[in-house]
């Protein structure tokens, strides 16, 4: 009986110690975060396929055009993230996020002074994408301090949603010397393309359960123009049903195009979606438990393990 019951205690201690080790919210164990934060466009300025910029302006007169071009993100602006992580040590882990677009920034390029149609017209192109999602596998590296935790993440960056609403407004006087203002609302979509994202954050534990985080946070990823469709024709903020309107209402995008003179399939471009964002947010481990010594004080202060609490 007696092995026997040393072969028990040392069951039990052995389960103790892992049971103290998984609850501490940096430690082994299943988390979930939420945050909010600010994406900067992480690019120079880019063209579509056309060569126009998507951020600036153009200025032309009778002898000179001049530019102001700026760069763009699509997925720039202020940004949500929601993640699901789990520890297998101190140290290293895995992470599941979904990183979301909640005020996306909008994108105007004005040209100034161009012919439209044989008329001198003044063109702007606004661009916004409304709501990107963008779901991010990493690899989680940390210090597992018991209070301020350093950590890093480096995974890929996988977009569930890149549509993007494309309005292109002319403005000019067709010969009346009225001015009229035509807007043609486009809805863009593109294939799906792999991207990269990573981080680096520091995290502090407020309890066992609940730690607050700050960190920044880098996405590459760029995704190449599917198909355009034109859902929506305005004339002086009047409706003109789409029927009325003449030319391609659909234009299909490919890597290998082959353009024709109805001009429907065109060579396909990459559109920006690369950031570096700030971030902040709260992190809730999902363990039970408590990080504290379960051993009682001995008369100098220290932890006595050896003997538990036992009830009177």
């Amino acid at each position: 009986m007696q092995p026997q019951s040393n072969y028990m205690k040392k069951i039990f201690g052995t389960a103790l110690v892992l049971s103290l080790a998984a609850s501490t919210s940096f430690g082994q164990g299943f988390y979930f975060r939420g945050g909010l934060g600010y994406a900067f466009a992480q690019a120079g300025s880019s063209t579509d396929g056309t060569g126009q910029p998507y951020n600036g302006t153009q200025n032309n007169t009778n002898s000179l055009t001049t530019y102001n071009l700026k760069g763009a993100s699509f997925s720039a602006g202020v940004q949500g993230n929601l993640g699901v992580g789990y520890l297998f040590s101190d140290h290293v882990g895995v992470q599941l996020d979904a990183g979301f677009g909640l005020s996306t920034k909008k994108y105007t390029y004005n040209a100034n002074n161009v012919t439209v149609n044989g008329v001198l017209s003044n063109v702007s192109i606004v661009q916004q994408a409304k709501t990107p999602v963008v779901m991010m596998p990493s690899l989680v590296i940390q210090s597992g301090g018991d209070k301020i935790n350093l950590y890093s993440r480096l995974g890929i960056a996988l977009p569930l949603n890149t549509k993007i609403t494309e309005d292109q407004i002319i403005t000019n006087a067709p010969g009346t010397g009225a001015t009229e203002v035509d807007d043609f609302t486009f809805k863009v979509k593109n294939y799906f393309s792999l991207g990269f994202s990573a981080a680096a954050g520091l995290q502090y534990k407020v309890n066992d359960k609940v730690s607050i985080w700050g960190e920044v946070s880098i996405l590459s990823l760029s995704a190449y123009i599917k198909e355009a469709d034109l859902t929506a024709v305005t004339a002086n903020g009047q409706s003109v049903s789409l029927t009325q309107v003449s030319g391609n209402q659909t234009i299909k995008y490919s890597k290998t195009a082959n353009v024709d003179s109805t001009y429907s399939t065109q060579p396909s471009y990459s559109q920006p979606f690369s950031n570096v964002g700030i971030n902040v947010g709260i992190s809730f481990n999902l363990g039970g438990g408590s990080n504290h010594s379960h051993g009682r004080k001995t008369d100098n202060g220290d932890i006595d393990n050896s003997k538990p609490f036992r009830r009177r």
